[in-house]
């Protein structure tokens, strides 16, 4: 009886690590720090001068594989909206462990790799490959 209620308990915790980190909800961007000629700069922080409206921009980390910008709700110019929209149309992402890869339907693993932590409602994600950092926050 004993050792069923520990491997109980032990089954719960380990359920609950692997749960919190996952990446699945919707997410809105909040940094992304890049280095160009050694200098690192905050792109988003850029982006956000020129087009205040992408604050509102959602990424959606979907439970099928489907990794989606969303820009419906963002006041951005129709324009704008269906481009972000299509260039992230058929992009799916897969975790291993703390690496996440987003790639494309037809080549998921061929991609960006990021190492991510989620601590709380904020996710951040390390580019293994020279691609920054990106912090986002979890939306309800």
């Amino acid at each position: 009886m004993k050792i069923s209620f520990y491997l109980f308990v032990f089954l719960l915790t380990s359920f609950s690590v692997v749960r919190a980190q996952s990446p699945v909800g919707k997410w809105k961007k909040i940094s992304h720090v890049a280095t160009y000629d050694g200098t690192k700069f905050d792109s988003h922080k850029a982006l956000l001068k020129s087009r205040p409206c992408a604050a509102k921009i959602i990424y959606e980390i979907n439970s099928d594989g489907t990794y989606r910008l969303n820009a419906s709700q963002s006041g951005c110019d129709a324009k704008y909206i269906n481009i972000q929209e299509k260039l992230h149309s058929e992009e799916v992402w897969s975790v291993k462990g703390n690496t996440i890869t987003i790639g494309h339907e037809k080549a998921p693993e061929v991609g960006h790799t990021y190492t991510f932590t989620i601590k709380g409602n904020m996710m951040t994600w390390v580019g293994t490959d020279g691609q920054g950092t990106l912090v986002f926050q979890r939306l309800p």
